[in-house]
This record gives C-alpha cells, sequence and structure tokens, in this order.
C-alpha cells in the first residue's frame, strides 16, 4: 500500500513501501536462509530457520493492530487503501468495537482486507461469513461488534469516521463508536462522522446532537486528486496551460500538462490536468476508451518538484489513489503499419425508419446510437421508462447522396488518398469539407419527406442526433465527438436543413478525425446516419450511468451522474458539481434491502439529491432491465467475463412537469 501522511506529496508515494517497511527484514533473513540452504551444514540451517521464523512472527504480529492511535506514526504504519477508490488519494484504518467488552481495536490493512478476517483470526469469532454480516450490519442494537473505517483525506488532512454503505447500525451505536474512536486517537477532537448513505443523510439533525457529522460534497470538495484512467506511459512533459493558443502542435510523444478541461482529447501518450473531472464526461469515457493514464491533481502548476521536469523524458504512472513521475532515457517511437479497420455501411436503402422497427442488424443502414436507440423503444413497451417520442433514423443513403451531390466526396477522397500529418494542413483541409457540407442544398425529396414526418408527429422542435457507424460501438465509443441540432418548426432559424447539414458536417471534424486515426478506422468506410426523436426543451433533471461499478470492481453496483435541469453531465462548465451515486443491488450486508451511495451532491441543488430515492430505485430497476438483455441477447461476451464486469452507458432524463422517467441512449461502456 502507501505510506500516507498529510504533509506529504501524493506523487511522492511509493507503492507498496508500508508492505516493504514491514516486511523488508523478513525478506532479507529469507534471502539469507535461501543461500545457507545450498552448504551441507544442518545445524547451521537448522539454527538460521528457527531465528528466522521467530524474528519474522515476533515482528509481524505486534503490527496487526493497536487498541489506540496515540501519534501520527502509528496511524501512518497502520493505514492503507481503503476498498472503494471514489475520494482519490485517502488513508483508511480498519476499527473495530467489541460491544461486549468495550474493547476497541484499529487494524493494520495490510494485514486484513476485511473486518470479518480481523474477528476471526485475532477475536477468535469462529463464525461463517454469512452470520457474521447478518449479525454485524444488521439494525440490531446488541450486536457483536461495531464495524467502521478512521479515513484521512490527504489533501486537507480530514479524519472522519465512516460506516460500510450497507451497514445498518442504530443511531445510538454510531454516537457510541464516534465517542469511543474519539477518545482513543490523537486527532480525536477533529473527527467527524460521514453521512455517506441517503439514510444517514435524512438522520443528521439528529446526529448532530451528540456528534460532529460531515457531508459526502464536503469531503469532495478538497479531494486534489483524481485518476482518470491508469496506466504506465513514457513520453516528453510539456506544460501547456491554454491548449487554445498554441504556438507549436501538440506531439504525439507529449505527456500534457494543462488546467482547464480540453475541449477534445489530444494525440498525446499521457495527460495530467488541473480540474476535476465529472467521473462520466466525454473526456473521462474517450481517456478509458483510449487507454491513456489520465490523471488529475490541483496543484500540478505551483509544484517546483514536477515543473523541474518541463521539456524532459519522463514515465508517468497513474493509479486509483496517486501517480507517479520519474525522470527516464528518451525512447525511439517505431510504428508498425495495421490494417485498417473496416466498417459495414449499406448506402442502398432510403426509407425514414420508426424507432420501434429498427433493430441491430440496421446499424449498417442508419449507425449504432439509432440502432440502440430502436431497443430500448422496444424494452420501454414492457417497463417503467419511456424513449423520446416521434423517434425515428435518416439513412447512411442520404449522407452519400449529399456527399456526392456538393462535391465534398472529391475532398474527402483527395484527403485519403494523400493523408496529411501536419496539423495545420489537416485541420485546413477538413474545414473545407465540412464547408462544401454546410454550404450546399440538401436534396428537395429527403427535406420534402422531413417535413411530412415532422408535421405529423405532434411536436413542434425536434433533435437531430448524429448516429455513425463509428460511435457507440464495442471498442469505440466516440463520446462526444459529433453535433446534435435543435428542429423547431416556428423558429426559420432552426431548420432541418441547416441541422443536417451541421450533423453530417460534424462527422469530418479535426477532434473526430483523429480519433478514428488513433483507432485505425478506415476513412473511407465512415458514414452519418441522423437519429430524429422530440426534443426536450425543459427537464427535471438529466443524467448518465454506467451499469458496473467502476470503484469497487468486487462489487455489484450502478454510478450514477445526475445533474439539475439541463445543466450538462458529460460536459459541465467549469466548477460545476453533479451528483455522484452508487446505487447497490440487495444483498445479505444491507438485510436485503436496496442502498443508495452518496459520493457527493450537485453544487446547483443546495446540497440536496436531484433525484428522489423513490426516483434513484426506479431507474436502477429498469437498468438492470436493459443490462440483462444485453447481456443475454446482444453482448458479445470475453472468455470468462461475469455479469457484474460487463457494463452498458446509458443516458437518461425527467420530464420537468410529470418528472417521468426517459431513457435516450445505451452503448457498452468500453472499460
Amino acid at each position: 500500500m502507501f505510506q500516507y501522511c498529510p504533509s506529504q506529496k501524493s506523487y511522492n508515494f511509493t507503492r507498496f513501501k508500508a508492505v516493504i517497511d514491514l516486511f523488508l527484514p523478513g525478506l532479507n533473513f529469507l534471502a539469507l536462509y535461501l543461500y545457507l540452504f545450498r552448504l551441507q551444514n544442518k545445524l547451521m540451517k537448522f539454527l538460521f530457520s528457527i531465528v528466522f521464523l521467530l524474528t519474522f512472527q515476533l515482528q509481524t504480529l505486534a503490527q496487526k493492530f493497536t487498541t489506540s492511535l496515540d501519534n501520527n506514526a502509528t496511524y501512518q504504519k497502520l493505514a492503507g487503501k481503503p476498498l472503494s477508490s471514489k475520494y482519490g488519494n485517502v488513508a483508511s484504518i480498519k476499527v473495530i468495537l467489541e460491544t461486549g467488552t468495550g474493547k476497541l481495536y484499529f487494524i493494520n490493512s495490510d494485514y486484513y482486507e476485511f473486518h470479518y478476517e480481523f474477528a476471526v483470526d485475532q477475536l477468535k469469532a469462529f463464525r461463517d461469513l454469512l452470520s457474521f454480516n447478518e449479525d454485524n450490519y444488521s439494525n440490531r442494537s446488541k450486536r457483536h461488534y461495531l464495524l467502521a473505517n478512521v479515513n484521512c483525506n490527504e489533501a486537507s488532512g480530514t479524519y472522519y469516521l465512516d460506516l460500510s454503505v450497507f451497514d445498518l447500525m442504530p443511531q445510538d451505536r454510531i454516537i457510541q463508536l464516534v465517542k469511543q474512536v474519539k477518545a482513543n486517537t490523537f486527532f480525536g477532537e477533529k473527527l467527524v462522522f460521514l453521512l455517506n448513505t441517503d439514510r444517514l443523510m435524512a438522520v443528521r439533525t439528529e446526529l448532530e446532537k451528540s456528534i460532529n457529522t460531515t457531508t459526502p460534497a464536503e469531503i469532495y470538495a478538497n479531494i486534489d486528486y483524481q485518476a482518470i484512467s491508469e496506466g504506465t506511459v513514457e513520453g516528453k512533459l510539456r506544460f501547456e496551460p491554454d491548449l487554445s493558443n498554441l504556438k507549436t502542435p501538440l506531439l504525439p510523444t507529449d505527456i500534457l500538462v494543462t488546467t482547464a478541461t480540453p475541449e477534445f482529447l489530444p494525440l498525446v501518450r499521457g495527460m495530467l490536468l488541473t480540474s476535476l473531472q465529472t467521473p462520466l464526461s466525454h473526456l473521462v469515457i474517450l481517456g478509458q476508451n483510449r487507454g491513456i493514464p489520465i490523471g488529475v491533481y490541483t496543484g500540478l502548476f505551483e509544484d517546483s518538484t514536477i515543473r523541474s521536469l518541463e521539456g524532459l523524458w519522463v514515465a508517468l504512472t497513474i493509479v486509483s489513489d496517486t501517480f507517479n513521475i520519474r525522470k527516464t532515457k528518451p525512447q525511439p517511437t517505431t510504428t508498425v503499419p495495421a490494417n485498417p479497420i473496416r466498417l459495414k455501411r449499406n448506402l442502398i436503402t432510403d426509407s425514414l425508419m420508426s424507432a420501434q422497427s429498427l433493430t441491430l442488424a440496421d446499424a449498417g443502414t442508419y449507425g449504432n446510437k439509432a440502432s440502440n436507440f430502436g431497443i430500448l423503444t422496444k424494452l420501454s413497451k414492457n417497463g417503467g421508462f419511456k424513449t423520446p417520442e416521434a423517434a425515428f433514423g435518416i439513412p447512411f443513403y442520404w449522407y452519400e447522396l449529399h456527399l456526392r451531390q456538393s462535391g465534398a466526396l472529391e475532398l474527402i477522397n483527395e484527403l485519403i488518398a494523400h493523408p496529411v500529418s501536419d496539423p495545420d494542413s489537416l485541420s485546413t483541409a477538413l474545414k473545407a469539407i465540412r464547408k462544401r457540407i454546410q454550404q450546399s442544398p440538401v436534396d428537395a425529396l429527403l427535406l420534402s419527406k422531413l417535413r411530412a414526418r415532422l408535421e405529423q408527429s405532434g411536436y413542434t422542435t425536434f433533435r437531430f442526433r448524429s448516429s455513425t457507424n463509428a460511435e457507440d460501438a464495442a471498442g469505440f465509443s466516440g463520446a462526444g465527438l459529433y453535433d446534435s441540432k435543435t428542429v423547431d418548426l416556428k423558429d426559420s432559424t432552426k431548420t432541418a436543413e441547416e441541422a443536417l447539414q451541421k450533423v453530417w458536417a460534424s462527422l469530418w471534424s479535426y477532434q473526430a478525425y483523429l480519433e478514428r486515426s488513433y483507432f485505425n478506422i478506415a476513412p473511407a468506410d465512415v458514414s452519418m446516419g441522423i437519429l430524429v426523436h422530440r426534443s426536450f426543451p425543459n427537464e427535471a433533471a438529466n443524467g448518465v450511468a454506467i451499469t458496473k461499478n467502476i470503484y469497487r470492481s468486487s462489487y455489484a453496483g450502478f454510478v450514477i451522474n445526475v445533474q439539475k435541469g439541463d445543466f450538462s453531465v458529460v460536459a459541465p462548465d467549469s466548477g460545476v458539481v453533479c451528483d455522484q451515486v452508487i446505487l447497490y443491488p440487495s444483498n445479505e450486508l444491507s438485510g436485503f434491502q436496496r442502498t443508495i451511495e452518496v459520493i457527493t451532491t450537485s453544487n446547483l441543488n443546495n446540497g440536496e439529491l436531484v433525484m428522489t430515492k423513490e426516483e434513484l430505485l426506479k431507474l436502477q430497476t429498469e437498468l438492470e432491465k436493459i443490462k440483462q438483455y444485453y447481456w443475454r441477447h446482444i453482448h458479445k461476451r470475453k472468455p470468462g467475463e461475469v455479469y457484474d464486469q460487463f457494463g452498458l452507458d446509458l443516458e437518461f432524463k425527467l420530464d420537468e412537469v410529470t418528472r417521468e422517467l426517459y431513457i435516450k441512449q445505451v452503448r457498452e461502456y468500453n472499460y
């Protein structure tokens, strides 16, 4: 694990240092023993074996737990990484209060991953795990043990006690536990209790009569580190605070250090930011999909140690709770040409297709977004959610016809035949393609068909959404690469023709072209269909859901990001925080109740959750049905893959008036 201390910088942490500190003497003895084992002196081998075993056992036993935390050194020695990575750089110690004797134990997390293991090993609680859980996570006041964690937020030095999100510990027992931990730690007066579930947030007023509490939003506000995608890469460290004003283009060998969230993910080897990211934003999804290490550390530009490495070749490592940068030697870059990925497309079908008729087999005709939307529409018939009404797909045929009629196809073929790598030349070529698409009239027959369809729908405003064969696919999400536009039958400035032109043209944006090139997608094969449905001029909430637990892979759970009204979750303004919760299914730990863990709350909603408990549980129910359908009928399973490891990425809304649940998009989660 790590050795934690609020005064230390996160980038200086050395992985497994605490483990090495504990076991190094024993490992040295072992190495010497193995060497001596080669000797023929049996007496020497016997004596040394005894010394080694006694020394190793005494050393390890002395550090498995303590009954009080008298100083920071003791805390550091016992602290390890929490089971969940949701708050970044956090130190954690497990705590057990034995209710019968009143004894308190602070447990070394390197030895015991779970409270149960310590109870069996040290307290001789020889009970099966199910019985242990039923007793010690229940809402009964008479429990054998009170279980918790004492965590330290490295950035702020805040010490907080939290329970398992499944723990139904009564209020009187919570108060007892907090007070006893407070009395037996050097930081006792600073200790606060974290209200990490909707259940605990509902009783905050009562708890605060006896103990100090804190909210997930208050903990989240003090985060200074966030891992977006993990990994190790070598490249040249480059500081560029303002990506809109680059003097020289970014290079594929650069490890970029920047401030604000970039409009798109540049083609670099790795990236460090100073702005915390919404976990399910487009930038995060693209970074994870691309598989390059990306992290956030708010103190990047103020840190002289990191700044001293500017312009040097370094190795960057991003892990869940810290990062490391070290100097290394420049590495030669070799690229092996690979066969391009070919995409299917049908350029014959010209009919507009109603959403209820779209299937996955239509992905090569209407695009992946439209075909997945067709599945949602089918599932909504017997589900507790809706899909946006008046929905239909416009096939690739009309896009390809427009390319030929406008002359844009000739420009595209020229770019494919004579590709350019210079960023300025490439940008100019792509801009010419988009201009030709946007300034050329759309075929009159298509506009006539669209006009009739829209006017007969009963709605006046619509969304024209990109639906290509190069997005929303397994292995390539394409999140945020293409445009969507609004059409208003009563507004002459928001016409169907203009929406078609702009959505079609977005296929050839600089960002989209580079992202497809990175994944070696054949440029001649990409085509743009369009998904049309009625728009939501007003909404109570909007959000994104991932149907797997991205913070703790061994646990089932759905991660939900929700924001008030139509404020964006996937591309939020700087400083805007959305609701972030994890929805857990019922299990024996929670008394077979579904659980809502709160990571943080929206800063646009006065600290309250945007969706009610009932709305969140209904969302969970519907997401489970959709996930099961994709798992059984659509997803191509990898060898050894299990259901909980499989995730879908969905977008949803609540209608402002009725607060009905609408699910508007689904794709496989590629991370």
